[in-house]
């Protein structure tokens, strides 16, 4: 049965549900670009936002037949979305990545006329440390550096907020008590520093 831009949400779920290829392509021209900003903001690339897009979109038909939708469809597919971005984020590359992006702050965060000959280690070290983090804690790390909100992690890895604090205190003890024996007081305060804007930028 064909649909149209008058089409209700209700009858919209109904024919996805139905698996209507009307109402996933009603689906798309109403949710597409929505969907690509939201998966957008927190990939900042394009190529790899419309391909989480895509893949809500395949699971979507794919898993029709099962569909229940108990929310409106904006909150339904903005959480579809998340989803897939933490399950792109979990792959080794993107990981990387978003380690590497911390480590910039904490360059910056080192004037140039200091002293560096122990920096590389100190990256090596902080590196190895979150390797060695328990999955739900390192995953909380890595996305608070991508400048997700708590509530937003609770939400995405289904943790209760207080979880996800608890975690990013965890990290940050671990991460200082690392150093404490290896490196100057500057490093403990750059460490400090990082930690800080990674909960609360």
């Amino acid at each position: 049965m064909p649909l149209d831009t008058a089409t209700s949400e209700n009858e919209l779920i109904l024919n996805l549900s139905l698996g209507n290829p009307s109402a996933f392509d009603l689906l798309f021209d109403r949710y597409w670009q929505y969907m690509y900003e939201v998966a957008f903001q927190r990939l900042g690339d394009e190529e790899q936002a419309k391909d989480v897009v895509q893949n809500v979109f395949s699971d979507l038909w794919e898993k029709h037949a099962g569909l229940k939708i108990t929310t409106s469809l904006q909150p339904y597919l903005y959480g579809a979305v998340k989803l897939k971005v933490l399950q792109h984020f979990r792959s080794e590359k993107i990981k990387k990545r978003v380690f590497d992006n911390a480590l910039e702050h904490l360059n910056l965060l080192i004037s140039e006329s200091d002293e560096l000959s122990g920096y590389y280690e100190l990256e090596k070290l902080i590196s190895t440390e979150v390797k060695e983090m328990p999955d739900n804690m390192k995953q909380v790390f890595l996305l608070r550096s991508q400048q997700y909100s708590v509530k937003e992690i609770a939400r995405t890895l289904n943790l209760a907020e207080q979880t996800v604090a608890n975690n990013m205190t965890e990290a940050m003890k671990r991460l200082r008590s690392r150093l404490k024996g290896a490196y100057a007081d500057r490093y403990l305060l750059c460490l400090a520093s990082v930690c800080t804007a990674l909960m609360y930028n």
